[in-house]
């Protein structure tokens, strides 16, 4: 019924498991986003509902005014939204919930350059990126 939103339980919050998501982290890169991510105990209220938990981040480095990083964190949200379903079709996710473990991403705006790439570009890094991760 929501496989494409993107429901405020599947949004990653807790202090603590952002810092374990750090500490024990794979990672994916393109040109513009880099995905860490892991397989944790994310203690949330709803384990049966989503598949993984997800957090945006845009460094004031890379992205100096907080209208563009606000704009790049929504472009990052809403490629993720949509191209989230291939997540649900990994093998090794049911393993995971049944374990009481819950894929854990940080998706991360790498891309230094001034002008921001178009919501098509970042919508196919994502979906390459998450195919990467679901078939591997």
């Amino acid at each position: 019924m929501y496989l494409n939103s993107l429901r405020k339980h599947e949004i990653l919050r807790k202090k603590q498991v952002i810092s374990e998501l750090f500490r024990c982290r794979k990672s994916l890169k393109s040109d513009n986003i880099k995905i860490v991510y892991s397989f944790l105990d994310s203690g949330g209220k709803h384990p049966e509902s989503s598949a993984a938990a997800v957090l945006f981040a845009v460094s004031k480095k890379s992205v100096p005014k907080a209208v563009m990083r606000n704009r790049v964190k929504r472009l990052m949200k809403e490629a993720y939204r949509l191209e989230k379903t291939v997540l649900l079709q990994k093998k090794e996710l049911p393993d995971a919930i049944r374990e009481n473990r819950t894929l854990c991403l940080a998706v991360i705006y790498i891309g230094g350059n001034r002008k921001l790439p178009a919501f098509a570009l970042f919508r196919k890094e994502m979906s390459r990126l998450l195919r990467t991760l679901s078939s591997g």
